[in-house]
């Protein structure tokens, strides 16, 4: 028989449960998000949920309403070029573009990370520059629990 007093306990130890679960999600590596001035690109750079070796990929995303060509994607820590991509691939609006998987994170939130684009539509040429910022995460399942 459940006395009131062990009925007591149960939402207490939810509530640690909780706490616990947040502190360990924010202690992971952010999700790093950004958008362009003009607010038509869109980036993200985040862990891939069901991913068996913590794989994470940088994405594009673009809000013109035109196929637009990426020709070159470059990932920028501290000023130093870390990832290249260059080649000529056609999105369609706010469908993504995989520009980079890798099993590194980018887990110091004092860094700077900047995505630099060149891209082509039918008025030409053009560039575009994106500041990634960290973005905490509250709710992160363990990996043996998505296993």
């Amino acid at each position: 028989m459940v006395t009131n007093k062990g009925l007591m306990y149960i939402p207490f130890i939810i509530f640690v449960v909780l706490i616990i679960w947040i502190v360990y999600s924010i202690n992971q590596p952010p999700k790093w998000v950004g958008k362009s001035d003009d607010s038509m690109w869109e980036t993200n750079f985040t862990s891939e949920m069901n991913s068996p070796k913590g794989y994470w990929s940088g994405k594009i995303y673009s809000n013109y309403d035109e196929d637009i060509h990426i020709l070159k994607a470059s990932l920028i820590k501290n000023g130093t070029v870390i990832h290249n991509w260059e080649g000529d691939e056609t999105i369609k609006k706010s469908r993504p573009f995989e520009y980079l998987t890798t099993t590194k994170t980018l887990n110091n939130k004092n860094d700077t990370y900047v995505l630099s684009l060149r891209w082509e539509d039918t008025n030409g040429t053009h560039e575009d520059t994106i500041t990634l910022s960290p973005k905490h995460r509250y709710f992160i399942l363990p990996n043996f629990l998505i296993k």
